[in-house]
């Protein structure tokens, strides 16, 4: 392993615990990882190994990241995530860079949307009707999704042409990225400190960057897999196109090939991929996400509250509150009840759904439903923690379970979950003392809205899911951590 055939390495854009000489990593044992996702990103996907980081620490690990350079970032960042690092952490970023195809046609289609503004002038202004990942590209004015099983089973469309494109200009730019990243890590890389190189996706390019510099290098290479790859249930409905499952099952292949260990986030994932890839199937594991060992943030005195029903995240269309909605107004009815007694409060995107004119439709009337811009992740906390039902919005992935569902369990809260019983979701809160409930299951939902209503005007409130530690994410890192200590000894 020869860092240097590459260059020099790089100066890290971070350094916890003081600057790049207090991370010498002349001693110890330490890990690359390279993902899109880690702090100062505040996207959801970032969350995993920024509290990764710390459970790696106590085993003595250090870590090195690739990621995303903050310029890049669509969800914005978050420098204050950079101090919750543990010392020794440093953090390198790379650029999205885009190809000249892509240029060439965001150009293109600036001047067609010029030409069609001038001819539509005088009338309304019609949504764009394609999308695209870049930002001067058409997009849709409702993102929407296409399962798995609906982009097979259709017969083909002009509309296919488009998805099969930006499927192509999205594979592109991660796949670029992933090599960018690759050059870093194996610049990084210091024969007998560096033990191993770990991969976190989606994007799920990123695990091709960890290939390659397992190959040049020789480390263990490590696949984390946040949500599945060619196994993925859906995708956004502007890259659903069999391209883009043919191309994830090619590199999944030769990924998985490479691999000393592949990370599934869900035992529901990891026993498809197993099926799919049954010559990997022993070195496939599950390491959930899990609640932190973090405090949080205190109830505003309750008294001041009405029944709060909350929601962290984005909206769009499989997370659908409209049926929820229905059974809310249904008890707003029958009770006469105020926005004073019963409130949803939203924080997240709304990708082209509007909430509140949702809920109007349904029955319940201004001042019932609240909607906020998304904010870090501590503002988000202290928004969660206002409210007496925690809600968890149906969502198409039978084999995902949403990160938020962790955080939920961490507060004094009920939680209501609108999943099928048999979903990865269903069977990780079985016996929690969660409600799980069918997504259309208007009934149940109402009753369970009766139900706590009442608890809480009672003044009964429910103790935390993971009062007594069910959903540790320490647990987890330890399957991870030992698993690694195998592989690397």
């Amino acid at each position: 392993m020869a860092p240097s055939s590459r260059g020099a390495p790089p100066a890290p854009f971070f350094t916890s615990g003081g600057d790049a000489a207090s991370a010498d990593v002349g001693t110890g044992r330490r890990l690359i990882l390279i993902s899109h996702h880690f702090p100062p990103g505040q996207s959801v996907g970032a969350l995993r190994w920024q509290m990764m980081a710390r459970y790696a620490a106590e085993r003595g690990w250090g870590l090195d990241v690739v990621t995303l350079d903050p310029a890049s970032h669509r969800e914005g960042v978050d420098l204050s995530r950079l101090d919750e690092l543990p010392p020794g952490v440093r953090v390198y970023t790379v650029p999205l860079v885009r190809s000249r195809v892509e240029g060439m046609v965001n150009r293109t289609w600036r001047i067609v949307r010029r030409l069609r503004d001038v001819a539509s002038r005088g009338r309304r202004r019609q949504p764009a009707s394609l999308a695209a990942p870049a930002d001067e590209a058409p997009r849709r004015a409702a993102p929407a999704y296409m399962s798995r099983g609906e982009l097979m089973g259709k017969r083909f469309e002009p509309r296919d042409l488009l998805r099969t494109y930006f499927a192509w200009v999205e594979v592109d730019l991660t796949r670029r990225w992933a090599h960018a990243a690759a050059d870093v890590a194996t610049r990084i890389a210091r024969r007998g400190v560096h033990r191993a190189v770990v991969t976190s996706g989606p994007p799920h390019m990123t695990h091709e960057g960890g290939r390659l510099v397992a190959t040049r290098t020789g480390l263990a290479f490590v696949m984390d897999l946040r949500d599945p790859w060619s196994l993925s249930e859906r995708l956004p409905e502007f890259v659903a196109s069999k391209y883009w499952y043919r191309t994830a099952a090619r590199y999944e292949r030769r990924a998985l090939r490479r691999a000393s260990l592949v990370v599934s986030n869900t035992e529901a994932a990891a026993r498809a991929l197993r099926a799919r890839h049954p010559d990997a199937a022993e070195r496939i594991i599950t390491v959930m996400n899990g609640c932190d060992e973090e405090p949080m943030p205190r109830r505003t005195a309750d008294g001041r509250l009405p029944f709060v029903i909350a929601y962290a995240g984005t909206i769009y269309l499989d997370r659908d509150p409209r049926l929820l909605f229905r059974a809310a107004a249904r008890v707003v009815r029958d009770l006469a009840l105020t926005p004073a007694d019963l409130q949803f409060r939203f924080m997240g995107q709304n990708e082209g759904y509007d909430v509140v004119a949702v809920a109007r439709e349904e029955g319940l009337g201004d001042g019932f439903v609240l909607q906020s811009e998304p904010r870090p992740r501590r503002d988000a906390l202290r928004f969660l923690a206002d409210a007496a039902l925690l809600v968890s919005l149906p969502q198409d992935s039978e084999m995902a379970i949403p990160a938020k569902v962790f955080d939920y369990a961490q507060f004094d809260a009920w939680v209501l979950a609108l999943v099928e019983r048999e979903s990865a979701t269903g069977v990780l809160l079985d016996g929690s003392g969660a409600d799980v409930v069918a997504p259309k299951d208007v009934d149940t939902m109402e009753g369970v809205l009766r139900t706590h209503l009442a608890q809480y005007r009672r003044g009964e409130r429910p103790r935390a899911l993971n009062a007594e530690g069910r959903f540790s994410r320490r647990t987890q890192a330890d399957v991870l951590l030992n698993a690694l200590d195998r592989i690397t000894r």
